[in-house]
């Protein structure tokens, strides 16, 4: 009987111990701030149910579904076969100006679907000076009738061309890890180049494949511009429609938590059916892999390919906002756009310092206690980029909307003063939904540089009496300087990009870059829309080089 109680008061001391630790805490106090919006969320809607919602359901929750799983089937099929097909020949082929093209098939992730979208509309709408001029001076588009841009395939094909490099990415390193043994082993069976990717490469890359399919994914259910701009209802709109619109928050929420479920239940079957088997793609060979080489004509072929989506997704979009920019000078001040810029540059800067602070802290903390409660409190703070910037931003906006309220009724009743808001409608509530939309990001890479840095540094530090937090700043941030940078940049470039949150949130009078943007051309200015859409796209692909070569400098140093 004592030795029970012994046990039962060391578990309880050791639990206490774990929990009261202060970077326990810390790693706490992060989680809880960052998935705070979440738990408002599900709690306003089960406090708060509206009547309503049976109509809401009835008729236009089945148009945003289906809408939603068209996107994600077809656009799923074609970024498997632009991405994959893609990192596939570059892996695997030697071909004049193959590391250029590589470089080049990133570029559509400098291209925001919402700028992409607006582009290719005016390109192809039936009264615009691209397509009369195309009817007019060629003879074979005269007889052909273009489908309409502006409608659910239009949606589907922006997605694929801009969307299609997280796909690409990864495979990219998949196939490049796979070790050329596997190549030998099958032309030893007698198997074709095209049977060895099908039957070997393509089995053992499916799960890296799969993720970065969720990821565009996840990318294109949080979209707004694009699906609004062309007339496309989904969950985005929906909300957007019923608390801009329709004023009714409770309905927003309502249909937030069921596009949360429709987000969740993605990533429970991904997690269930792709993410269970680990294949260990590398052998013992100290070989490199060797690329192989073809004759001209299907060296041509292989860079026509691969500049096919690249020419989509990349160049008609540029060189359309290139041509229209030059229009812009002559009609527009560009007062306003440097204000926005200078809004969106700082926003983007400050809360990406912001967000790779919090990713140090809690990272660190799991390093020192290495315990079930930081490892769950890790996980749960990096939901975030799973989550819509819509759903995010009602479920940031609805508790900070009663604070609000409670604020100014307290002043008016008790002190008979008249007070503004003091939280919805600021830069706070604005940077809090980039923080959780955008920490996953940070997370990924900082954890990853952790463990790649031996915990004998730490030991060794400890006992020439260094403390934690010095430990932190003056040995793992120097050795982590490279992932930290990339982290960053890549925060900066996303938070750039970002449309869903910034509508609903932003304060009065306070516009960025992606919002003058949307402003425009829900306007249909065009032209005007060019010169906000040009400097966004040159911020993103300044960052891709930077990625690019950040990138180059990590696996010359994990080669070492």
């Amino acid at each position: 009987m004592k030795k029970n109680e012994v046990s039962l008061n060391l578990s309880e001391n050791s639990f206490i111990q774990n929990f009261f630790n202060r970077w326990v805490i810390f790693s706490f106090v992060i989680t809880l701030f960052l998935s705070f919006p979440i738990f408002s969320l599900i709690f306003n809607v089960i406090s708060n149910y509206s009547k309503d919602w049976g109509s809401v359901f009835n008729y236009e929750i089945y148009d945003y579904l289906f809408n939603s799983l068209s996107i994600i089937f077809f656009q799923s099929l074609l970024v498997v076969f632009f991405g994959v097909t893609s990192a596939w020949i570059i892996s695997t082929y030697k071909f004049p100006f193959r590391n250029i093209i590589d470089l080049f098939l990133l570029l559509p992730l400098s291209i925001p679907p919402y700028i992409a979208a607006i582009a290719y509309g005016e390109i192809f709408d039936y009264s615009g000076d691209t397509y009369n001029f195309l009817k007019e001076n060629t003879s074979i588009l005269n007889s052909i009738d273009f489908p309409n841009i502006k409608s659910l395939p239009g949606v589907i094909f922006i997605f694929s061309i801009t969307l299609y490099p997280y796909v690409y990415i990864i495979s990219r390193a998949a196939f490049s890890e796979i070790s050329n043994t596997y190549r030998e082993i099958g032309k030893t069976l007698g198997l074709k180049e095209f049977n060895i990717f099908f039957k070997i490469f393509l089995p053992l890359a499916i799960f890296p494949i799969i993720g970065g399919v969720i990821l565009s994914i996840l990318e294109s259910l949080n979209d707004f511009g694009t699906v609004q701009y062309y007339g496309v209802t989904t969950f985005t709109t929906g909300i957007y429609k019923t608390w801009v619109g329709l004023g009714d928050i409770n309905s927003a929420a309502q249909i937030a938590i069921l596009f949360l479920f429709f987000i969740f239940f993605i990533l429970f079957l991904q997690r269930k059916f792709f993410s269970n088997e680990r294949i260990n793609l590398k052998s013992n060979s100290k070989k490199k892999n060797k690329l192989l080489r073809l004759n001209k004509f299907y060296n041509l072929a292989l860079i026509i390919f691969c500049m096919t989506p690249v020419v989509l997704g990349f160049f008609i979009p540029f060189i359309f906002l290139l041509s229209n920019s030059i229009k812009a000078l002559e009609i527009i001040l560009l007062k306003d756009t440097l204000i926005n810029t200078l809004n969106t540059v700082s926003l983007a800067f400050f809360v990406s310092l912001a967000i790779i602070f919090l990713s140090l802290i809690i990272n660190y903390s799991n390093r020192i206690k290495n315990n079930k409660l930081n490892s769950f409190f890790s996980k749960t703070a990096s939901l975030g980029y799973a989550i819509p910037g819509s759903i995010i931003a009602i479920g940031i906006l609805i508790p900070f909307t009663y604070f609000d309220n409670f604020f100014v009724n307290f002043f008016k009743i008790n002190l008979n003063l008249d007070v503004e808001t003091f939280f919805s409608g600021s830069v706070f509530i604005l940077c809090f939904a980039y923080m959780v939309r955008f920490f996953t990001i940070s997370q990924t890479n900082i954890e990853s540089s952790f463990y790649r840095i031996s915990k004998n540094i730490d030991n060794n530090a400890m006992v020439l009496g260094k403390k934690p937090i010095l430990i932190l700043f003056n040995i793992h941030i120097p050795l982590m300087s490279l992932s930290i940078l990339l982290s960053l940049i890549l925060i900066f470039i996303e938070i750039i990009k970002e449309l869903s949150a910034t509508l609903i949130l932003r304060p009065f009078n306070f516009n960025t870059l992606a919002i003058q943007v949307y402003e425009y051309a829900s306007e249909e200015k065009i032209v005007e829309s060019s010169i906000p859409s040009l400097i966004i796209v040159v911020l993103c692909i300044i960052g891709i080089i930077f990625i690019s070569r950040i990138n180059n400098l990590l696996f010359k140093s994990a080669k070492k």
